[in-house]
């Protein structure tokens, strides 16, 4: 007798039978990084640009044009409905739905893109104002406000065509309430700066993201020796990340410590693949348990 397929995720993407249907997800979302998952002998490489909006979308045609270069295709695009409360533009609305026509995967990636919320203590201050410059918008978000933010970014790509199988949020932070409204999404999958993650409750996939700081010189300067190091840390495992942000088209220095880890990673034979697809394999794979650090 044949196996009993696993069962039909709204997304269209299958659920591991290790996970239970969106909406049951209500235990503490600190639980996901408890299993980890064992892909099959396989090296990818996702290449991913965030802040796809309007008011960045030349350097992100930048960025692709740079990156199809280099045959790192396709594509992982963290789309922003209303990027620091731009307005709409039908121009760009069309771009994105032949990225995705073209093979591009297009996902959620917040709602405006910046914090909403007020300070509380100075950790708070230091992770939300320094270190993300104000733009961790489901940092400090209650169920209620990150669910109404989430469903909002959904109907906008909705109306567009466009079905997302993935959120990452702004920053990857994410608050308790704001897990608690994203695992009740149809959404397949969600990354944090060291994760990806299976919703509603895993498995998940270790894996540091390569990415840069470009707002100074030194932050500069020490992005790319820290993505250096990154890289040769990351060797043998089975997924890259290459994470870019819009300014990672405007510096020399940042663009040619980019281009190295992505030449790097195809020299490695790595395949391009969107997240969507490593999403796809951790809901196939085999598990085991290993002590992963706990999700923000």
């Amino acid at each position: 007798m044949s196996a009993v397929p696993p069962p039909a995720h709204p997304s269209g993407l299958p659920l591991s039978p290790q996970s239970p249907a969106p909406g049951g997800g209500r235990q503490d979302p600190a639980a996901i990084a408890g299993v980890s998952a064992e892909l099959p002998p396989r090296r990818m490489v996702a290449a991913v640009i965030h802040d796809v909006a309007p008011p960045t979308w030349r350097d992100c045609q930048r960025l692709v044009e740079a990156l199809e270069r280099l045959g790192l295709a396709p594509l992982s695009l963290l789309a922003v409905p209303r990027y620091h409360g731009a307005a709409r533009s039908p121009a760009f609305e069309r771009w994105l739905v032949q990225r995705a026509q073209a093979g591009d995967e297009v996902l959620l990636h917040g709602y405006e893109h910046r914090d909403p919320s007020p300070l509380r203590g100075p950790w708070q201050r230091l992770q939300r104002r320094i270190y993300t410059r104000g733009e961790g918008e489901f940092a400090a978000l209650t169920r209620w406000e990150a669910q109404t933010r989430l469903q909002a970014g959904r109907a906008w790509l909705d109306a567009l065509g466009l079905r997302p199988a993935g959120f990452v949020a702004p920053a990857w932070l994410l608050s308790r309430g704001s897990w608690q409204a994203l695992v009740d999404q149809p959404l397949l999958y969600t990354c944090t700066l060291r994760q990806v993650v299976l919703l509603p409750q895993g498995p998940t996939l270790r894996c540091q993201a390569q990415v840069w700081s470009t707002r100074s010189r030194w932050r500069r300067t020490a992005s790319a020796w820290w993505n250096a190091a990154l890289l040769q840390a990351q060797a043998t495992h089975p997924l890259l990340r290459l994470e870019l942000h819009p300014g990672d088209a405007r510096h020399g220095g940042t663009l040619q410590s980019w281009r190295r880890v992505a030449e790097t990673a195809l020299a490695q034979q790595r395949q391009p693949v969107v997240l969507a697809a490593v999403a796809q394999l951790l809901a196939h794979c085999s598990l085991r348990p290993l002590p992963l650090d706990p999700l923000p």
